[in-house]
């Protein structure tokens, strides 16, 4: 009979059999379990390296104050507006302590200089992690419980773009990734909401392709769609990577479709002459064409501007007629381009158009043999025209613009992992996607629409962090917070100078009021800058200010009567209003101030190191040259500008010296004395 007992119970009664032992067994498994807790919290990972920073500190000269500052258990910062709780500094005990600039491990490195308070902002806001927890794992890497790792360091910047909406000076990488997804179009297609209601806008300015066959051929286009990279390597259309019949049938759709326009040839008869290439390369390079379009050299280096596009193979693009059509004036063609009219004369038009029909690639479209299109051919290429989304970015005839054709990226760097599909081998990290699906889209599926970008790693890095910025908190944020991007003004000037300086295209290269370029100087205050005189002759003949800067202002070979409309604009409408232009004289300074200033100049503030007065002795080639600069500038705007340059234009390079009034009256005057040298001066 005993044998068949139960173990179980045997055991059950022995330990509880009766009150006293149950009492016992009781009250030891309550201790045991108490005791777990306060061990587990003595073997902690953060108490281990808080002791490890205690060795690492001991011997050290500061040692004792070290140990003063720092604070053991775990340690807190907490926001309530944004639901942070951030548990950092618990094990990065030494991230304010500048005497550790010499400590190079983690965590016990010092953290580097930067504009915020780490105890009013703490350690998640910028690297993203998990916040509460108290263990590496948990902390900087995706759990069960949660998904946001801490951000790789390539990337931190992205976490600037939460808060700072406009381009900082110290987060290149963002600001860069910003620009390449506004001016690589990639807004057109994926919508990019902005948390003042707004979206972002791209910046790139695609042709209209309603008149294509008016500017080329339909080889052109074919060659052109099959890999764009092939015809300018600077060009930031993507390869679709389209089959040899889809763009057969894209190109003869386009061409179908095309509209002629009106007005958009010129009427030179066609030279039976060979063009001269010496006089066509002459008149570019006083045209300053390179200032906007690039061409590639023997060396396959791309060389000139990114304004405008690439110029290398233009003679095997464009007809003929339409490139002198365009030189004409090209806003008959585009009445937006960003392209200045010259106004150049039946010459001109001849000697520059024939100087760029000579820059073709025999080999472009030597294997390109289209047969005359169907109408089957030319229905597919509609359909394909359509299904890629060809719209978003281009203007096109009874194709309407694509909305939602791309998924969505207000919010992307806040996507969970669990709703992406990664790629054989891919670690598993939302960074990681990002990076691969700019790199390789099509990898991901051959029957994905986006194309085949030719990004470097460097601006598929910047691309990433731009990505990144785009977080559920940046939507979030209290306003308090946010470091909201400036707003763009739709200044334009008025009446008939406001027609010209549209002519013009003058807001391609400069600012005015807030508006345009910044290839050169800032207009809105130019009126109080210059001399009248010197503004009309700059006008009719741009010389050179800055002798080391490639891009110049070209002549746009304007009549009298524009030239005194532009002046008469400037000098009245632009401005400053703390300037009194007629606070102080354009001539007549005492010879001993005079000589001051001349002192001033060479010797206390070396302004010769930028500047040059003197051609045959001054080399500083970084500002502009000042030999002239009497005619040139008013008194009164160079007595301000040596007071304070940043106040005339903010972000200039000039130093300021918080220069006293009677130096800046004594420089202004040895300036103002720096005239135009006579015709008898002139022989000597």
């Amino acid at each position: 009979m005993e044998a068949d007992k139960n173990p179980k119970s045997t055991v059950w009664q022995s330990l509880f059999g009766d009150p006293v032992r149950a009492f016992g067994v009781v009250s030891l498994l309550l201790l045991i379990f108490l005791a777990i807790a306060p061990a587990k919290n003595h073997l902690s990972e953060w108490r281990h390296y808080q002791q490890q920073y205690l060795t690492l500190i001991r011997g050290r000269g500061d040692a004792v104050t070290l140990q003063r500052h720092l604070q053991g258990g775990i340690q807190q910062i907490w926001l309530p507006d944004l639901g942070v709780v951030d548990r950092c500094t618990t094990c990065h005990v030494g991230l304010k302590e500048a005497s550790l600039a010499d400590i190079g491990t983690q965590p016990f490195r010092r953290h580097p200089v930067i504009p915020h308070k780490l105890d009013e902002y703490g350690c998640v806001m910028c690297h993203r992690g998990q916040g509460a927890a108290t263990t590496v794992e948990e902390a900087h890497r995706s759990t069960l419980a949660w998904e946001q790792p801490i951000l790789p360091a390539r990337y931190v910047e992205a976490s600037c773009g939460q808060c700072h909406r406009a381009a900082l000076a110290g987060t290149p990488q963002l600001n860069l990734g910003r620009t390449l997804l506004a001016r690589y179009g990639c807004v057109r297609c994926h919508t990019v909401k902005l948390p003042d209601g707004g979206t972002m806008m791209a910046t790139d300015d695609p042709p209209s392709l309603s008149h294509i066959a008016d500017k080329t051929t339909r080889e052109w286009i074919y060659a052109w769609l099959k890999d764009p990279q092939a015809y300018a390597v600077s060009a930031t259309m993507p390869n679709f990577k389209l089959s040899d019949l889809d763009a057969r049938d894209m190109s003869a759709f386009l061409i179908a479709n095309s509209t002629a326009l009106p007005g958009d040839a010129a009427t030179l008869p066609v030279s039976k002459t060979a063009p001269d290439p010496t006089a066509g390369a002459s008149l570019y390079g006083e045209s300053f064409c390179a200032s906007c379009h690039a061409v590639q050299n023997a060396a396959g280096n791309v060389v000139g501007g990114d304004v405008g596009p690439e110029l290398t193979r233009v003679g095997s693009k464009v007809k003929p007629e339409w490139l002198q059509g365009w030189l004409r004036n090209p806003r008959s063609y585009d009445a937006e381009t960003a392209m200045p009219h010259y106004r150049f004369n039946d010459q001109q038009l001849s000697v520059l158009s024939g100087y760029l029909e000579s820059k073709t690639d025999s080999d472009l479209l030597a294997a390109v043999h289209l047969d005359t299109a169907t109408p089957e051919q030319v229905a597919h290429g509609k359909t394909l025209v359509t299904e890629y989304g060809c719209a978003a970015c281009h203007e096109i005839s009874g194709i309407k613009k694509p909305e939602n054709f791309a998924p969505e990226l207000t919010r992307i760097g806040s996507k969970p992992i669990t709703q992406l599909i990664f790629l054989q081998g891919m670690p598993h990290t939302l960074p990681d996607y990002i990076s691969a699906k700019i790199r390789q889209p099509r990898s991901f599926g051959a029957a994905l629409k986006m194309p085949q970008f030719s990004f470097t790693p460097a601006q598929v890095d910047a691309l990433t962090t731009a990505l990144l910025s785009l977080t559920d908190r940046s939507q979030t944020l209290p306003r308090a917070l946010v470091a909201a991007a400036r707003q763009t003004p739709d200044y334009k000037p008025a009446g008939k100078a406001g027609k010209l300086m549209a002519d013009l295209a003058c807001f391609s290269c400069h600012t005015i009021n807030g508006r345009g370029g910044d290839m050169a100087p800032d207009l809105t205050w130019e009126g109080s800058s210059v001399q009248r005189s010197w503004m009309h002759a700059f006008l009719k003949n741009p010389n050179t200010l800055r002798p080391a800067l490639i891009r110049r202002m070209p002549k746009f070979n304007l009549s009298d009567g524009d030239i005194n409309e532009l002046t008469d604009y400037i000098m009245t409408v632009y401005q400053s209003p703390g300037i009194d232009r007629d606070s102080l004289p354009v001539s007549g300074y005492p010879t001993t101030q005079v000589e001051q200033g001349r002192q001033l100049f060479y010797a206390k503030y070396a302004c010769q190191s930028c500047h040059i007065v003197n051609p045959k002795s001054d080399k500083g080639y970084i500002g502009p040259t000042l030999t002239q600069v009497g005619s040139r500038l008013n008194a009164a705007w160079i007595f301000n500008w040596l007071k304070n340059p940043q106040a005339l234009r903010p972000g200039v390079v000039e130093p300021n010296f918080n220069m006293s009034d009677d130096d800046a009256r004594a420089l202004t005057a040895f300036l103002m004395t720096q005239k135009t040298a006579s015709k008898q001066e002139a022989k000597k």
